[in-house]
């Protein structure tokens, strides 16, 4: 895994849990939790992927760079003989 990786899940984990325990000092009391939980958890994790794109977007150009594949060298190619050749 790369830091980028882990620094993701440690964000997520973390506004998660906030995520969790905001909804539960909320003084209402809910039929069903899990139907205010899931989509604050699903808000959380698209803001915390966004902010996190942002501040280090650095990291990321610098990655998408070491990770492009080498041009393969040119393979000279022998003039053409036998049917269809010039």
């Amino acid at each position: 895994m790369n830091s980028g990786t882990i620094r993701r899940l440690i964000l997520t984990l973390a506004t998660g849990y906030l995520t969790v325990f905001g909804v539960r000092q909320i003084p209402y009391e809910f039929q069903n939790e899990w139907l205010v939980l899931v989509p604050a958890l699903i808000l959380v994790y698209a803001l915390t992927v966004w902010v996190e794109g942002k501040i280090f977007k650095d990291d990321a150009l610098v990655m998408s760079k070491s990770n492009k594949p080498k041009p393969k060298p040119q393979i000279s190619k022998a003039p053409k003989k036998g049917f269809g050749s010039d």
